[in-house]
Formats: structure tokens, sequence, C-alpha cells
């Protein structure tokens, strides 16, 4: 009688869904060739059905003429349906205890209820939350697509809109609703001394500039501390000078945080990331793995998240065939970073970046982001287009 090997994979973003495509492709199947009396299974679990390319959130939620739904919003069901059904489980939920000694994981289920899960390999790729349900799906589908509607439609009719955060979530939006609506007070917070800190002064200003052509204005070194909604659908906030002031429309785009807290303390590091060897992806845990923004290599991006795909499954099979005292049919891939590289839209036109940390023109971020924010590579993304070859 054959024994199962349960693969774990919590999150189903591009991190996860690209690690199972790559094992069910790459992995598994010289697995079950090296050791024949073993079956190799992947439970997914994640509280989305679908795959949100949230790449292209910033333009998505001002127009959905400009971006539809349907390039956006892609069944993570349907992409796994060229699979063997019997080895693969997807379970709609979140983590909310993992119990070490017993390699157990504890879901709340979409219907509230509770699921044990037992693991012989475990990938945490859970992503990272903000603190508006906009940017990344944490809840459920529902959640996030209630919220872009209930922000569009808001926008219409509103005169006054505040975005917070100046990292290039903020800015990519607030240079999309100026784009859209040049007639708004658009106002948009960076947090800090100046907007987008991963790039150069020089990025950071032009950005600015950018912004402010489209009628954006810029407040550094102010932050929201309280949020009050209005009876007339508008909200007022409060700032950390102690000054209040009502907008018709607030669009929070602080964070991220690594969704970690339901695992236990010595697995992160002090940023709420888990800890990860930088090369191989693997933790100090035996059988444990973590590919994502919510592990410690990664700098957020959806390029260094898949970048980690093949170190993080190849290690798997190698730590698998060793524990089964096989050969090992797999080479070591390694995680390969691409130093400080961002594209940032400010607007349909163009807008700022690095690549390798060179600086870059705008015609350039318009060439490679701005012009569609990647969404043709939307439906690949979630079908493992990138992870064809191992």
């Amino acid at each position: 009688m054959s024994k199962t090997h349960e693969i774990v994979i919590l999150g189903a973003h591009h991190g996860g869904v690209n690690a199972a495509h790559y094992l069910l492709r790459h992995v598994i199947p010289l697995l079950s060739k090296l050791t024949p009396d073993v079956l190799y299974h992947i439970t997914i679990v994640s509280p989305n059905t679908d795959f949100y390319w949230n790449v292209a959130t910033p333009r998505h939620l001002v127009s959905e003429e400009l971006i539809p739904s349907k390039s956006v919003w892609l069944s993570i069901a349907a992409a796994f349906a060229k699979y063997d059904q019997n080895t693969i489980t997807f379970i709609q939920g979140k983590a909310t205890t993992l119990t070490p000694n017993s390699r157990t994981v504890t879901i709340t289920t979409s219907t509230n209820q509770t699921q044990d899960v037992v693991y012989s390999t475990l990938i945490i790729a859970t992503g990272s939350s903000y603190a508006s349900p906009l940017w990344q799906i944490n809840e459920s589908d529902s959640v996030t697509k209630a919220e872009i509607a209930r922000i569009r439609g808001s926008l219409k009719n509103a005169q006054t809109v505040l975005i917070s955060g100046g990292g290039a979530v903020g800015v990519e939006t607030a240079g999309e609703i100026g784009s859209y609506y040049p007639k708004k007070s658009i106002t948009l917070l960076s947090g800090t001394t100046r907007l987008l800190t991963r790039l150069t002064a020089y990025n950071s200003a032009q950005a600015e500039s950018n912004l402010q052509t489209l009628g954006v204005k810029t407040l550094h070194n102010l932050r929201v501390t309280s949020v009050k909604k209005n009876e007339d659908g508008g909200t007022t906030l409060g700032f950390s000078d102690g000054s209040t002031r009502p907008v018709d429309v607030f669009i929070d785009a602080t964070g991220p945080m690594p969704n970690t807290t339901f695992l236990p303390p010595s697995w992160v590091d002090s940023r709420g990331h888990v800890i990860v060897d930088p090369l191989t992806l693997r933790t100090k845990i035996e059988g444990v793995y973590a590919v994502g923004d919510v592990a410690s290599y990664c700098d957020g991006g959806i390029v260094s998240t898949g970048n980690g795909i093949a170190p993080v499954c190849t290690s798997i099979g190698i730590d698998i065939a060793k524990a089964a005292g096989k050969e090992s049919p797999f080479t070591q891939k390694t995680y390969k970073g691409m130093g400080e590289t961002q594209f940032v839209p400010t607007g349909p036109s163009g807008g700022v970046g690095q690549l390798f940390g060179w600086w870059i023109p705008s015609w350039l971020v318009w060439l490679v982001k701005s012009r569609t924010f990647f969404v043709s590579m939307a439906k690949g993304a979630v079908e493992g287009a990138n992870v064809v070859k191992p």
C-alpha cells in the first residue's frame, strides 16, 4: 500500500500558484519514479478562488473600461484542470495556527469551519496584507472586488481624493486618478521625506514632478492617524500633525505587512518575514520553505517572487530524495535578484524607474509597464507559463 507525502502550499497568488505548477510538472513526476511506493499529493490553502492580477489595480480601480475584470480575475481551478485531480486539493480558507511538533496547520475555512491539515512538506506563500483590501486578497475574492467597486463608484462624483502611501502603489494610483479625473483635487501623502524610497532621490523628485503635472499635490512627513466615516459617504481624516480634513474619497495604500501571525515567532525575522536561506529558500525547519513577499529573501515584487520558484521547488525535490535515501535527480537552482529594479508609472504616459540600480527613462517605463500594466501576462501567471521549463 502506498504512503502519502503531503505537500501543503499556503497561499494561491504569484508564489503559491507557480510553485504548485512547478512541482506538478518537474518535481513530482521524477519523485514518483524515484519512490514508486509514495503518492505525492498537493493541498493548496487560500482564501481566494480566483487569481488576481493585482499589478494592474491602480488602473483597474479607476475604470472597468480601461482594464476589465475578466482580464485580471482568472479562475485558479481552471488553470489546474489539466492535472490529475487526484494529486491536488484546494481548500478555501486561511491558516490560523501552525503546530510544528505534529506538522499540523489549522485552517479556518470560507464557511467558518476549522480543519486540520498535516503536512510532510510545507511551502509558506501567504504573501502580505495592506491596510486596504484593494491591493491583495486576504479575506476573499468578494471583499476585494466589492472594495474596488466601492472606490470606483465614489471616484465618479468625488471632488477631493486623498491617497496615503508614497510607495509604488500610492504613486501609481495617484497618477491613474489624476490622468482620468484631471479636475479633481488629489493629495498624496508620502509618509516620509520623499516618494519611492526604494529608488534614488532623483527618481523620487521626478515622480513628484510628474504627478504635479497631473494636478496631484504631494505632502511629506505627514501620516494618517485616524479615519472616521461620515454620514454623507465621505471620510474625516486625522493626521500626525494634529490637523483633520474631510475628503470625499480616502484610499489607503500603506503596507505591506507579511501574513505570518499564525507562525511560531522563531520562524520569522524582526519585520515578520519568514527566515529563509537567501539562495535556496529553505528555512531552518526541516521540510519547511517559503517563497514570495512573505519570505526574507524577497524584495516584494513579482519578479523577485518568480525568481524564487525554481530554487524553492528544487530544494524540495532534493530534500525529499535525500530523506528517501535516493540519489537526487535534481540540480539545485539558486535565487538571483535584480538589485534595485522597479518600474513605477506616474500615469499612462510614462513614469520613473531603475534597472539593476541604473536610471531608466520615462519612455522605457511606458513601454514596459505603463502601457498595459502587464495585463497580457496575467493568464500566463495563473497557468504557470513562466515555469514550463525546469
